[in-house]
């Protein structure tokens, strides 16, 4: 089973890639070390860093998916497809579907377009009916849709000091160069016409627990430990080789 993108979720059982900060550190343990005695590392970056797979594959997914055909039984990757230019997306389905053995899945998640504009629309609603708190759910639902195409500061740098801040700035950039920002959006049907035209049948939609994949809920990958949504705004999406 392989977890592409992975960043901090994972289950250790998989093989798990990704190229961000935390791959890199959790491979050179004395560099981790170094940033934390430095100030460099906060106590939170260092909690999520132990819950990094040692074993963690570090690579950039924009030279492919580094594996033979037909190497593995599942494929899944979470929040990842709509940081990737629409141009691209179908290739990198396509590597999927490569990299899979027949009657393998790919499971993909993304930010569901269908419930954000929902959730706007009843906001809507709510702010034409003078509702109480209507203006910020509005303000949220706006939010939403947009911020994380067009913010400029990453994320994660946010929370930290603000030497700290002007250092990842210098080194890492902001939103657009660490690659955080959305560069599209999908529903069900759009994505699902993807995963039909890179050659996937039996494509479904499927719940955060729901899925093709024998034992899903308990790899905790789209739900958190007390059974909840890991990211309740997303679309979950299966399809066969």
């Amino acid at each position: 089973m392989l977890n592409l993108a992975c960043g901090a979720k994972m289950h250790w059982s998989w093989n798990n890639l990704d190229f961000s900060p935390y791959a890199l550190l959790a491979q050179k343990p004395w560099l981790a070390a170094l940033l934390r005695s430095a100030g460099l590392l906060s106590g939170e970056r260092q909690e999520r860093l132990r819950q990094i797979d040692p074993a963690i594959i570090r690579w950039d997914l924009r030279k492919g998916i580094p594996f033979e055909p037909s190497s593995f039984d599942v494929l899944y990757h979470s929040h990842f497809l709509e940081h990737i230019d629409p141009q691209f997306v179908l290739g990198l389905l396509k590597d999927c579907y490569r990299v899979l053995k027949p009657g393998g899945i790919l499971r993909v998640v993304v930010p569901d377009l269908e419930l954000l504009v929902s959730q706007y629309q009843s906001a809507l609603q709510a702010v034409d009916a003078d509702r109480p708190a209507a203006a910020k759910l509005h303000h949220q639902a706006v939010v939403d849709l947009f911020d994380q195409m067009v913010r400029s500061e990453a994320t994660g740098a946010k929370t930290q000091k603000r030497w700290v801040r002007w250092i990842e700035q210098k080194i890492r950039g902001g939103a657009a160069e660490t690659g955080e920002l959305h560069r599209w959006m999908y529903d069900r049907h759009s994505l699902g016409r993807l995963l039909t035209d890179a050659g996937f049948r039996n494509v479904q939609r499927q719940s955060a627990v729901s899925s093709m994949i024998a034992g899903w809920p308990e790899f905790l990958l789209d739900t958190n430990p007390d059974g909840s949504v890991y990211k309740p705004e997303s679309l979950f999406m299966e399809g066969v080789k």
